[in-house]
C-alpha cells in the first residue's frame, strides 16, 4: 500500500511539473498615458535568455515555468517586472522621464548627470516651444545664468550679441561657438550689412525642433572644443524619434504685434510749433519774422510721423511633425512656417523649415543615422537709420509740421520744393519705403550622416560626416522717383540697385574611438579619442548699377551705368586631435581629463598649432556615510575644474601675412595696394579658466540650487593695434594683452506647492561678472577718441586697468545760469563752454554687471500659468538718438523729443537743465559727452503664458492623444529709467535710431494624434 501511495504521488508531481512547464501566458502591453498599444516590447523571463516581443497591436504570448517573473522593457519606458501568476497578464508601461533627465549632452559626449564635473546650464524644450521669437538666441535670455543675449535692433531675425561669462575677446570674435547634434556650425551675421539692419543665420533654426540647449561654460567642458571654445559653447540637440506608437503633431499660432517705444516721446505739431517760435523769440527774431518762419498755416499739416513709420502687425506659426519607430529604427520629421511682421512698415521675416532625423540599429553592433535640417528665411529688411528713405530715420527727423500728403490726397515724394527746402531727409518714407526694397534671403542646408560600430564591448568606432552650407543674398533697390534714388546732378542716372551674394560651406569629418570598462567593482573608466577635420570655403559677389528708365525692372541688367563689381574667395581649415579620459571611483568620486591639439590655417607658420587641456573632478558628498543620518540635504555634489581653451574666430583668414590687394586700377591698368602689414608670429588667443561649483538639493529635492564661482583669464589677445599714420596702415592684428572675467552664478529651483490639483514652482537664475583688462603690453589705448583710421568715435575705449568697453567721455557740467551756455568740466575741475578744452574721463562700461531671470509656474488641474521676468543691471548706455532729438536748436527742422521743450534756459540767473536753444545749435552742446550717458538697467516682463490641456476623456473617442490651448504675451512691460526707445543694446552701448522691439500677444493650439 505504501509503495502504491508513493508511486501515485510521484505521478501527480510529474503531471504538475509537465503542466507548469507547458503553461502559456498571454496579454497586452499599453502606454500608461493613453492606453495605446506598444509594439516591439521585449518580454523576457527573468534570469534566462528566453523571451518574446509584443506584436503590432501590443499583444504577446510566452510559455513560462512555475514561479516565473516576466521583465517588460522598451526604449523610453521604465522597465517593469511582473510575476506570471495568471494566464492573462496585461501591463501598462510608463515613460522613463528619470532616465531621460539623467544625461547631459556636451556635443561630443553624453554624460551621466551624477558624474557631471562641468558647469553646464540647461534649457529644455518646454522653455523654447511656441515663443514667438525667430532667433533661438533670444530665448536664452535669463534662462541660463551667465549668458547675456542682447541686440541693437528689433528687426525680426536681427543678429543677437551673445556673451558667456563676460567678454573674452576684443578684436577677435567674442561670440560662443554653436554645436548642433555634435557638429560645430557657422553662426552670426552672414549677409553684408549694407544699407540694412543686421541678420543672424541662427534665425533660420526653428526653436520648436530643439530638444535641449546646453551652455558649456567651464574649462572641463570647453577644453573638448580646444581652440574654438574660449568664449563658451552652445550645444543644441534637435528632437529625435522614440520607439513606440507613432505620433503626429500639429501646431498653430496666431498673434498680434505692437511696437514698443519705451520712454521715447516726441513733440506733436502744436508742441513743435510753440517750441520753434519760442526759439526764434529767444534769439531776437521779430514777431513778423517769427510768423513768417513759422506761420499758423503749418498747423494744418500736423503729421504724426511715428504713427506712419511703425505698424501693428501679426505673427503666425504653423507646423506639422511626426515621430515614432520601434527598437530598431526611430524617426522624427517636421515642417514649419513662421512669419512675423516687423514693428516698422514694410519689414518682417518669413521662415520655412524642414527637419528629418532618422536613426537605425542595424545590428547589435552597428548603428547608423541621418540628420537633415533645411531652412530658408525671406527677410524684408528695414533700411538702416542712415538712409533718407528709412522710416526709422524719418520718424525721428521729419518735423510734425511737414505734410506727408498733398492737398489732393496723393503723397509727396520728397522731391518737391516744399520738402527740399524744409525737410532734413528730402525723402517722404511713406511714399518711398514701399518702392525702395531691402531684401535678404538666407538659405541653410545642415546635414549629418553617422555610423557607430561596436568593435568590442569596451570599444566603439564612430564616423560622422556633416555639411553646413549657407547662402545669403541681399538686394537693395532705390526707386528713381524717390529721394534716395533721384540723382539731382544727373537725372539720367536716377535709381540704383545693389546686389550681393555670400556662400559659405563647411564640411566636417569626425572619426572617433570611445568606450568604457571596469577594473574590479569600484573602478570605472570611459574614454574618447577623436580626430576632427573641418575645411571652410567662402566666396562672395556684389555689383551695383544706376540709371533706370522704369522702376518696373529693378535688376542689374536694366541699369544704364554699372558702378562697380566686387568679389572674393577664401579658404580656411581646422584640424584637431582630442583625447578624454574619465574615471569613477566607488560611484561617488569622479575625475576627468582631456587634451586637445588644434591646428589652423589662420596663423603663421610655426604658430599654427597649440595644445589645450583640462582637469576636473566632482565629489558626491550626499553618498558619504556621514550624510546618511541627516534629513536636510537630499543631494550634494562639489565640482572643481581647471583648463585652457582658445579663440580663432572673427579674424581674417590671412591676417598673419603681408598682403597686397588687387582691387584697384591705375591709368586704366590693373594695380595693387598694400592692405595688411602682416604679423609673422601671429598665434592663438588662449583662455585659462578655473571653476568651483556646488550642487545641492533639499527636502527630497523640492528645493535645488547650483552655485559656481569662476575666474577666466584671456591671454595673447588678438587685437587690432593702432599704427602711426606714417605706416600707411590704420592698425595691425597682433597677440597683445591680457583680460580677466570673474564672477558668481547661481540657479535655484523650488516646488513651492506640490498638491494633487495645484502645483507652484519657481526658477531663478543669477549672474554677476566683473571684467578687467589686466595688461595691454605697453601698447596705446585701443579705440581712442582720435582714431587713426578716421572712423567716428562712439565713446568706448580699451585701456589697461579698466573693463573692456569703458565709457571714455567728456563730462557734462550743465548750463551756465548767466547766459545759457553749455558747460563741461576741465582737468582742473573748473568748467568751460568750449568742449575742445574739456577733459576726458572714464564713466562705467557698456556691459551689465548683474543679470537675473525669474520664472513662476502655476498648475491647477488642467490649467497652467507661467510668468518670466528678466533683469539687467549695472551698465551705461549712450542715447545717441537724443543727440538729434534734444539738440538745443541744432536741428530745428527735425522733430524734437518732448524733453527738449522742458526747462531750457530763457532768463539770466535761471538754473536750467538744458542750454539756451539756438538755431543751428549752441556751442556744440549736442556733442558726445556724459550729457547723453544714461543708466541702462531695466526689468522686463519677458513672457506670460496661460495654457489649458483638454481632458483626455474628451479626446479618446476621436483618437486624439492631447490638445493644448494657450495664449501668451511677449515683452509686455519694461521698467527702466532710460529715456530712449529700449535700453537693451549690444556691447557698443550706443543707441542710434534703434529699431523698436515688438510686444506680441498670440493664441495657439497644439494637437497630438
Amino acid at each position: 500500500m505504501r509503495k502504491v501511495l508513493v508511486l501515485l504521488l510521484a505521478v501527480l508531481s510529474l503531471a504538475g511539473n509537465v503542466f507548469a512547464q507547458g503553461r502559456t501566458v498571454t496579454g497586452k502591453v499599453t502606454d500608461a498615458r493613453d492606453g495605446s498599444p506598444i509594439p516591439g516590447v521585449t518580454i523576457q523571463i527573468k534570469g534566462t535568455n528566453k523571451g518574446t516581443t509584443s506584436s503590432v497591436d501590443g499583444t504577446y504570448k510566452i510559455a513560462v515555468d512555475a514561479n516565473a517573473v516576466l521583465v517588460f522593457s522598451f526604449v523610453g519606458y521604465a522597465n517593469q517586472e511582473k510575476p506570471a501568476a495568471s494566464d492573462v497578464l496585461n501591463v501598462k508601461l510608463g515613460a522613463d522621464d528619470k532616465q531621460l533627465s539623467e544625461v547631459v549632452v556636451t556635443g561630443y559626449t553624453v554624460v551621466d548627470r551624477k558624474k557631471l564635473v562641468s558647469s553646464i546650464s540647461e534649457v529644455g524644450s518646454k522653455q523654447l516651444e511656441n515663443v514667438p521669437m525667430p532667433d533661438v538666441n533670444q530665448l536664452l535670455q535669463g534662462r541660463a545664468p551667465g549668458v547675456v543675449s542682447s541686440s541693437g535692433s528689433g528687426q525680426p531675425g536681427a543678429k543677437q550679441s551673445i556673451s558667456i561669462r563676460g567678454i573674452g575677446s576684443l578684436s577677435a570674435s567674442a561670440d560662443p561657438i554653436y554645436v548642433i547634434d555634435g557638429v560645430i556650425i557657422n553662426a552670426g551675421q552672414v549677409n553684408e550689412v549694407t544699407q540694412t539692419q543686421s541678420t543672424d543665420i541662427m534665425a533660420n533654426i526653428n526653436p520648436n525642433d530643439i530638444e535641449s540647449i546646453n551652455v558649456l561654460k567651464d574649462a572641463s567642458a570647453l577644453a573638448l572644443y580646444g581652440a574654438r571654445g574660449g568664449n563658451g559653447v552652445i550645444v543644441i540637440t534637435t528632437k529625435k524619434g522614440k520607439a513606440g506608437q507613432s505620433k503626429v503633431g500639429f501646431k498653430a499660432q496666431y498673434g498680434f504685434n505692437m511696437p514698443s517705444f519705451g520712454n521715447w516721446k516726441q513733440m506733436d505739431a502744436q508742441q513743435a510749433f510753440n517750441y520753434k517760435r519760442d526759439v526764434y523769440r529767444l534769439n531776437g527774431f521779430s514777431q513778423e519774422d517769427i510768423e513768417a518762419a513759422v506761420p499758423d498755416s503749418l498747423l494744418k499739416y500736423a503729421t504724426d510721423w511715428r504713427d506712419l513709420a511703425f505698424q501693428n502687425g501679426k505673427t503666425q506659426n504653423y507646423e506639422i511633425n511626426s515621430s515614432g519607430g520601434n527598437e530598431k529604427t526611430q524617426y522624427y520629421l517636421s515642417g514649419g512656417y513662421f512669419s512675423q511682421d516687423g514693428a516698422m512698415i514694410n519689414s518682417g521675416l518669413k521662415r520655412y523649415s524642414v527637419v528629418s532625423n532618422v536613426q537605425s540599429k542595424v545590428s547589435d553592433r552597428l548603428d547608423v543615422g541621418l540628420n537633415l535640417n533645411l531652412s530658408y528665411a525671406d527677410i524684408n529688411n528695414a533700411g538702416a537709420g542712415n538712409r533718407y528713405s528709412s522710416p526709422l530715420l524719418g520718424s525721428f527727423a521729419n518735423s510734425p509740421l511737414l505734410p506727408a500728403y498733398k492737398p489732393d490726397g496723393s503723397l509727396y515724394t520728397g522731391l518737391e520744393d516744399l520738402w527740399q527746402n524744409t525737410s532734413n531727409t528730402g525723402d517722404n518714407f511713406v511714399y518711398s519705403s514701399a518702392l525702395n526694397t531691402n531684401r535678404v534671403e538666407n538659405l541653410r542646408i545642415l546635414g549629418k550622416m553617422y555610423l557607430n560600430y561596436k568593435i568590442f564591448d569596451w570599444m566603439k568606432f564612430g564616423q560622422n560626416i556633416s555639411v553646413d552650407y549657407v547662402s545669403a543674398q541681399q538686394k537693395s533697390f532705390q526707386d528713381p522717383t524717390t529721394g534716395d534714388g533721384y540723382n539731382f546732378s544727373d537725372p539720367n542716372q536716377s535709381g540704383s540697385v545693389y546686389q550681393a551674394q555670400r556662400n559659405q560651406r563647411t564640411i566636417t569629418s569626425q572619426t572617433s574611438l570611445s568606450g568604457k570598462f571596469n577594473v574590479g567593482q569600484k573602478h570605472l573608466f570611459d574614454y574618447l579619442a577623436l580626430m576632427e577635420y573641418a575645411p571652410t570655403h567662402f566666396n562672395s559677389f556684389n555689383a551695383e548699377g544706376v540709371g533706370f528708365a522704369t522702376p518696373k525692372t529693378p535688376v542689374l541688367d536694366a541699369a544704364a551705368v554699372p558702378l562697380g563689381v566686387g568679389g572674393t574667395q577664401t579658404d580656411s581649415r581646422f584640424l584637431s586631435y582630442l583625447g578624454q579620459l574619465n574615471y569613477t571611483f566607488n560611484g561617488k568620486y569622479y575625475f576627468t581629463g582631456s587634451l586637445r591639439r588644434d591646428g589652423s590655417s589662420r596663423f603663421a607658420p610655426g604658430h599654427k598649432w597649440s595644445n589645450f587641456y583640462s582637469l576636473g573632478g566632482s565629489w558626491r558628498i550626499i553618498d558619504e556615510n556621514f550624510m546618511k543620518d541627516q534629513h536636510i540635504f537630499s543631494d550634494a555634489k562639489l565640482r572643481v575644474s581647471h583648463g585652457t581653451s582658445g579663440i580663432a574666430g572673427g579674424i581674417s583668414d590671412f591676417g598673419w601675412m603681408s598682403i597686397y590687394g588687387y582691387d584697384v586700377a591705375y591709368g586704366g591698368s590693373p594695380a595693387s595696394r598694400p592692405t595688411e602689414p602682416g604679423t609673422p608670429d601671429l598665434t592663438w588667443e588662449k583662455s585659462i579658466s578655473t571653476n568651483v561649483g556646488l550642487d545641492m538639493g533639499f527636502l527630497k529635492n523640492r528645493l535645488t540650487a547650483s552655485v559656481d564661482l569662476y575666474y577666466r583669464k584671456s591671454v595673447d589677445l588678438l587685437l587690432r593695434n593702432p599704427l602711426p599714420p606714417t605706416s600707411g596702415y590704420p592698425d595691425r592684428l597682433v597677440n597683445l594683452g591680457t583680460m580677466a572675467n570673474k564672477g558668481v552664478e547661481a540657479s535655484i529651483s523650488s516646488r513651492n506647492i506640490d498638491h494633487k490639483d495645484f502645483q507652484w514652482s519657481t526658477d531663478v537664475t543669477f549672474a554677476y561678472n566683473k571684467n578687467k583688462i589686466l595688461s595691454m603690453g605697453g601698447a596705446a589705448d585701443v579705440n581712442p577718441p582720435t582714431n587713426s583710421d578716421g572712423t567716428t568715435y562712439t565713446g568706448t575705449i580699451h585701456r589697461e586697468g579698466l573693463p573692456a568697453y569703458s565709457w571714455y567721455l567728456k563730462e557734462w557740467a550743465g548750463v551756465d545760469p548767466n547766459n545759457g551756455d553749455p558747460l563741461w568740466y576741465k582737468a582742473d575741475g573748473t568748467t568751460t563752454n568750449n568742449i575742445n578744452l574739456a577733459n576726458y574721463r572714464v564713466f562705467g562700461t557698456t556691459m551689465p554687471k548683474i543679470t537675473l531671470g525669474f520664472n513662476n509656474t502655476f498648475n491647477y488641474k488642467n490649467f497652467t500659468l507661467s510668468a518670466f521676468i528678466y533683469a539687467s543691471q549695472g551698465n551705461q548706455v549712450i542715447n545717441g538718438t537724443a543727440r538729434y532729438g534734444d539738440a538745443d536748436g541744432g536741428r530745428l527742422n527735425w522733430n524734437y523729443n518732448v524733453e527738449a521743450g522742458e526747462n531750457y534756459w530763457t532768463t539770466p540767473g535761471q538754473n536750467a537743465s538744458r542750454p539756451k536753444p539756438i538755431p543751428g545749435g549752441n556751442k556744440n552742446s549736442a556733442a558726445l559727452s556724459t550729457r547723453y550717458l544714461e543708466d541702462g538697467s531695466y526689468i522686463r516682463l519677458r513672457n506670460v503664458v496661460l495654457g489649458y490641456n483638454v481632458p483626455k476623456s474628451w479626446l479618446n473617442a476621436a483618437k486624439i492623444q492631447n490638445v493644448r490651448l494657450y495664449v501668451q504675451a511677449q515683452n509686455l512691460l519694461t521698467i527702466t529709467g532710460y529715456s530712449g526707445v529700449d535700453p537693451e543694446i549690444d556691447n557698443t552701448g550706443y543707441e542710434f535710431f534703434k529699431y523698436p522691439v515688438n510686444k506680441t500677444v498670440s493664441f495657439g493650439v497644439d494637437i497630438t494624434l
